[in-house]
């Protein structure tokens, strides 16, 4: 689809947070970003601003995603508007834990991880629902602008998937304060476009 005729959707994961400096989990929606993670954001913020002019900016509900996005913003003189399902995927039980004692059970770069249900947590076929839910809204309500979209690992992971519709292949991770681009209209797609094809 043509760009001028679809939403540019602009899929950023937020910096690296005080979890993963210390690989595990979050214990809560507080949890913060670290100093290089900040840095991250600035940094990501000034690229974004060479080659994007986006109208609207729109966060995670979760602190590091949003202290992500209010950096990025103050390249482009917007405020995060905070859309609550764009928080990352509840991982029940394992909060606060390790990540290895998850995923080396399940781990993350396997198919089985869409289905897997944490107990007191979500699955991430389920992120994938609701967030991609978020994102055919924002393609409708953007027709012809462009968004930034700041979010989290699983969230990006499940919205690759949202988008072709393919939940047969594993997740795709994102790296912290890095990307994809979306064209999209009618919940019909073109990418995703990787941000590394742009700052090459």
């Amino acid at each position: 689809m043509p760009v001028a005729e679809s939403a540019r959707l602009v899929l950023i994961r937020h910096g690296e947070s005080l979890a993963n400096a210390e690989q595990r989990f979050t214990r809560d929606a507080e949890e913060p970003l670290t100093a290089l993670g900040t840095r991250q954001a600035r940094e990501t913020g000034g690229f974004l601003r060479a080659h994007f002019a986006p109208a609207r900016l729109y966060s995670s509900p979760f602190r590091r995603a949003f202290d992500t996005a209010t950096e990025i913003g103050r390249h482009f003189d917007l405020e995060p508007v905070v859309v609550d399902d764009l928080r990352e995927q509840d991982f029940g039980i394992y909060r606060g834990r390790p990540y290895g004692d998850l995923y080396g059970q399940h781990p993350a770069g396997s198919v089985e991880r869409w289905d897997h249900l944490p107990e007191g947590g979500e699955r991430l076929r389920e992120v994938a629902k609701r967030a991609g839910s978020v994102l055919d809204q924002l393609a409708e309500e953007h027709v012809g602008e462009q968004v930034l979209v700041i979010s989290h690992g699983g969230v990006m992971s499940a919205l690759r998937a949202w988008v072709r519709n393919d939940f047969s292949s594993p997740p795709v991770p994102t790296r912290n304060a890095w990307g994809y681009v979306l064209h999209g209209m009618h919940a019909a797609y073109e990418g995703p476009f990787e941000l590394d094809e742009l700052s090459g």
